[in-house]
């Protein structure tokens, strides 16, 4: 099964890519999707309609994994926190190294900051389902059997909040991430 696929690995490239828009994470994706099928689908039924690979289950399974991607760096920058004082203890005592971690870890805390003040500013209900999404690891349809609120109505807030954000702090969140530190407000 896993032959078949790989005969076909730079159209699965081209649709990760397609998805995510960027090369390297296209590949790792591809390269997941390759072992998440060989772990889990014995039934190549679901892989194989009339002799043929299903594209859209392949499509299917790409878009799935970015999902996955795409949440795991949220909570990744969501958690920075906790890393920031790791990066501190571990790296050398070099004077240089230690400014550039203290800039960066004085940018984070300044967006970060940023970001809850505004949060801080929305309606209860926005504020509870921000970070109820953003701050726990909890998904949209848990958040809906737990609220007992429709899960379209939980995405497009949600959507809404992102951007919301995009708008009053992406340029900063861009300056955090090209470590131009003095360009953030």
């Amino acid at each position: 099964m896993i032959k078949e696929l790989t005969d076909r690995h730079n159209e699965w490239l081209r649709i990760a890519h397609s998805i995510c828009k960027d090369t390297e994470m296209s590949k790792d994706i591809v390269q997941d999707m390759y072992i998440r099928i060989d772990k889990y689908v014995k039934d190549t039924d679901r892989i194989f309609k009339d002799g043929k690979i299903n594209s859209l289950y392949i499509y299917v399974t790409i878009k799935n994994l970015f999902h996955i991607y795409e949440k795991n760096q949220r909570d990744t920058y969501a958690n920075l926190d906790g890393s920031m004082s790791f990066l501190r203890d571990t790296l050398e005592d070099d004077p240089e190294v230690r400014a550039e971690n203290e800039a960066m870890e004085k940018a984070h805390d300044s967006v970060i900051n940023a970001i809850f003040e505004e949060v801080s500013t929305w309606h209860w209900y926005d504020e509870k389902l921000f970070r109820l999404y953003f701050c726990t690891d909890k998904s949209l349809r848990d958040i809906a059997n737990d609220t007992k609120i429709s899960l379209t109505s939980i995405y497009n807030s949600c959507k809404n909040y992102k951007n919301v954000l995009k708008e009053k702090f992406g340029e900063d969140v861009m300056d955090l991430f090209n470590k131009d530190y003095d360009k953030i407000k």
